[in-house]
């Protein structure tokens, strides 16, 4: 166990947190010196960095491959899924080592408690190299760690030709990583053959079938379909009591279900969303439409329609009763794709077209800015010696056959790539579905890729499966996708504040949802609830988010 994971490990261990650390994380290159908080101005370290990336280095390539005539290690921390094999592993990872000459120390913290090992590491200052993907470090600790990390506008002008002409292609790339301050601290991404559309909702068409019904396109046919789901046997097994109606687990769940009164939430922060008329930012849980959905819910609720276990389970028990084996239980639900979903009866699942609420909104969240793109894909800290040489890296992980092989998995195991450019899917194992399959074998969704369009266009997704699938769902909703909240900018004091502000307000808003829907009440507490959140700070929350909004309409 080296030092990085040892001091966290202490740390934890201190405080009680955990009782066991993850091993073997930290600088892999053998000199790098650790970063210690605040002893350096951000101007200091700025020209710093700046001076680095001119500097010449007999050992360093400033164009083609290798990047570095001498091997050099690099530490990338990654938080993957627990299903995902290590990239060491990968062929598509080894191939690039191959060709870089840079070799990658993939460190693993557990995705259980990795915001506890992130914070004392922050705290600590003893950083890795790179921090690798939008699941590992998020807005808020780059914004408030700023003296940690390392500008990148100079080394993306002077050695990423890939990243510069992805940032020509597609502007909005640069734009949303570029900071109030002028600096560009993270990379961002770009998706490919993405949906419009994000989640969907599912509904068993069998059950609607043995009970003579038709689709729901209101929330008041859906209500009347889920209550005889509940009172009849629809999965025909003799059982009238064994149906679960609607399913999901917590609030982030629940809140996607709030669409049909006419607001959606963002990927970004499941409380905001942007109204679709005015186009000013909305706290999801302070409107009045708000209001009328947990009203629907907790007549839903107490009515034995909606799962009585949806505010105590997590998602493995949920999505036990999607693929009980014996027969179906669950009548609609919410997910990324259907048949991924709702295996081994996903014969008997359809998606539900939006429903219009009360006014006749139809929407669903998703959208280009949140589906497609993303930031905080790749974040080089000052404990990095070798910037120029990551930022390379990062570069040929930007290259068209890299990125395709990085969200999908390698050719020959995953992908065929015939001599005229076409790729197309091998079978996934007996077994597996597509999605899954390219969440186990390749970091998928993370890191700075990005594939051009001339590229896209010789790529065959598989049909009824995987990708593929998915865009077969997005046929059905891709209309209805509302405008969300953009990926904004924040200052570091912004940041600090909205910090400050959401925790309370978050953990009253969560109280308060889930007793409104079991108990009711929410007409008589409403005044007193959005008076108290005023008192939290909400108001001076939603000028912040204003003026976010406000710079980022005027940039250029």
């Amino acid at each position: 166990m080296n030092q990085l994971w040892k001091k966290a490990g202490a740390l934890l261990l201190t405080a009680g947190l955990l009782t066991s650390v993850l091993a073997g994380c930290g600088n892999g290159n053998n000199g790098s010196s650790s970063a210690s908080k605040g002893t350096e101005s951000k101007t200091t370290s700025s020209a710093a960095t700046s001076s680095g990336a001119e500097a010449g280095d007999a050992n360093f390539n400033e164009t083609g491959f290798p990047i570095v005539k001498e091997k050099v290690n690099l530490s990338f921390v990654y938080v993957k899924g627990v299903n995902m094999r290590d990239l060491n592993e990968n062929a598509m990872f080894q191939k690039l080592e191959e060709t870089t000459n840079v070799h990658i120390d993939w460190q693993y913290p557990g995705d259980a408690d990795w915001g506890e090992q992130k914070s004392l590491l922050l705290a600590s200052g003893d950083l890795p190299d790179v921090f690798f993907g939008s699941n590992t470090l998020k807005d808020m600790d780059i914004m408030t760690n700023l003296d940690y990390f390392v500008p990148l506008e100079d080394y993306i002008d002077k050695y990423c030709p890939n990243l510069q002409a992805a940032y020509e292609a597609e502007p909005i790339m640069r734009k949303m990583i570029t900071s109030p301050d002028g600096h560009i601290y993270t990379l961002s991404r770009k998706l490919p053959l993405r949906p419009k559309g994000c989640d969907v909702s599912f509904i068993n068409q069998k059950w609607l079938d043995n009970l003579g019904l038709e689709m729901p396109t209101t929330v008041d046919e859906w209500y009347n379909v889920l209550k005889a789901f509940k009172e009849q046997d629809a999965n025909g097994n003799g059982d009238p009591n064994d149906e679960v109606p609607l399913t999901g687990c917590g609030m982030f769940d629940w809140i996607r279900y709030v669409n049909p009164w006419g607001i959606t939430d963002s990927l970004e922060d499941n409380y905001l969303a942007l109204d679709q008329e005015t186009k000013k930012p909305i706290f999801i849980p302070a409107d009045e439409r708000y209001k009328e959905c947990i009203q629907f819910f907790n007549k839903l609720y107490a009515e034995g329609i909606m799962d009585q276990e949806f505010f105590t389970q997590d998602g493995s028990m949920a999505d036990a009763k999607l693929k009980n084996e014996e027969v179906s239980r669950v009548g609609t639900g919410i997910a990324w794709e259907v048949k991924a979903a709702t295996n081994p009866h996903s014969d008997e699942y359809v998606v539900m077209p939006p429903l219009a609420g009360p006014n006749g909104d139809r929407y669903i969240r998703g959208n280009d800015a949140t589906i497609i793109y993303g930031r905080n894909e790749f974040t080089v800290t000052t404990a990095c010696e070798y910037p120029e040489v990551a930022m390379r890296w990062a570069d040929a992980y930007a290259d068209d056959d890299i990125s395709v092989q990085s969200y999908w998995g390698p050719y020959g195991e995953v992908l065929d790539k015939a001599d005229d450019g076409t790729i197309t899917f091998l079978d996934p194992p007996e077994g597996k579905n597509g999605d899954g399959w390219y969440w186990e074998v390749t970091c998928r969704d993370h890191g700075p890729k990005y594939i051009s369009p001339e590229t896209e266009a010789k790529i065959v997704l598989p049909e009824g499966s995987g990708d593929g699938a998915k865009l077969e769902c997005d046929e059905i909703i891709k209309d209805f996708v509302a405008e969300p909240y953009p990926l904004v900018n924040y200052t570091e004091e912004q940041m600090d504040e909205i910090s400050k502000l959401t925790v309370d307000i978050y953990k009253y808003v969560t109280e308060s949802w889930a007793n409104w829907i079991v108990n009711g009440g929410i007409e008589n507490d409403w005044d007193g609830y959005i008076a108290q959140l005023n008192q939290m700070g909400l108001e001076r929350l939603m000028e912040i988010y204003q003026e976010a909004l406000d710079s980022y309409n005027s940039a250029s």
